[in-house]
């Protein structure tokens, strides 16, 4: 995956595609908080996918809960200068 930095923070990032086709930024980094799974394909930005709270302790203690990101929306101090209206 290709790290940047938010524009806004200087936050390492790297981004997905929604299921509907919009690009999204999510923290570098997994958290135990995230409910975004990435989905990766190949040749493609990974493919973003929320998780439901029942998925999320499905997955406790497994792999995936290591894999779960957060979107950079939700921690970026200036992510309303961002947000499309």
């Amino acid at each position: 995956m290709n790290k940047q930095h938010c524009r806004s923070c200087g936050a390492k990032i790297l981004w997905a595609v929604t299921e509907k086709g919009k690009r999204m930024p999510l923290d570098a980094e997994p958290s135990e908080a995230g409910n975004i799974f990435l989905q990766h394909r190949p040749n493609q930005n990974p493919l973003a996918v929320y998780t439901t709270e029942e998925q999320r302790k499905a997955t406790k203690g497994t792999l995936m809960e290591h894999r779960l990101f957060t979107s950079h929306f939700a921690t970026c101090p200036q992510a309303k200068k961002w947000r499309k209206k």
